[in-house]
């Protein structure tokens, strides 16, 4: 009989154009979708089977906080963090790095599980960012790091995916559970996703083909 642990809530970080909407919804759906509207936030639901426990998970998929002022807001719900950047810009990098001393600065180390992904690794052509880049930086912020391709595969978002809720779990069974405030992060503030995703139950049982691996750089 599966036990049922406590809900996990996982904030995908990163600059605008930088594939983050693209890698959750390959995660969640296996589609991958390459425009978006960067208007607001969307909060998707669904339930996570894995190593004899069922988990039930919520991605915020952020948008604009930079400008809307609302990072230490999410910083403070969020149980664990995606912080994706694109391979094909610098720029992204940069501030990818920016988001993880941030967490670094607001979460105590080791409170709570970080994965570091960049995205668009197939435009190689483009490339402006080295993965021994993207390496370095996880082991400065000791996290974890991925290298993927929404537009390819969905293995890659998988794995990073699973990773991190495996963390969160980890450290969730660990740690004390934290008083939350009530103020911290109002709901009315994102868009619920539902209808496709509203029961969606995945499996951490998938088989992937040596093709799906060749997709995907980890640095554990």
């Amino acid at each position: 009989m599966k036990m049922t642990v406590n809900r996990i809530r996982v904030v995908v970080l990163g600059s605008p154009r930088s594939g983050k909407s693209a890698v959750v919804v390959r995660y969640l759906t296996k589609r991958y979708i390459g425009e978006y509207s960067s208007t607001g936030d969307f909060l998707y639901q669904h339930r996570v089977a894995f190593d004899g426990a069922v988990s039930e998970v919520e991605i915020l998929d952020t948008s604009n906080c930079a400008i809307r002022g609302c990072l230490a807001e999410h910083v403070r719900w969020g149980d664990a963090f995606a912080v994706v950047y694109s391979v094909c810009e610098r720029r992204s990098f940069l501030a990818a790095a920016e988001l993880l001393s941030l967490l670094e600065r607001t979460r105590l180390p080791g409170c709570a599980a970080v994965t570091l992904l960049g995205n668009k690794r197939d435009l190689e052509h483009a490339r402006e960012v080295h993965a021994e880049e993207g390496q370095e930086l996880s082991l400065r912020f000791g996290c974890q790091f991925y290298e993927v391709s929404a537009a390819e595969s969905c293995a890659g978002a998988a794995l990073a995916f699973h990773a991190l809720l495996r963390e969160a779990r980890a450290l969730a069974l660990l740690l004390p559970a934290p008083r939350r405030k009530l103020a911290a992060y109002s709901v009315s503030k994102v868009r619920y996703c539902q209808g496709l995703l509203a029961n969606c139950t995945v499996n951490i049982k998938s088989r992937l083909t040596q093709t799906d691996l060749q997709s995907v750089i980890i640095f554990l």
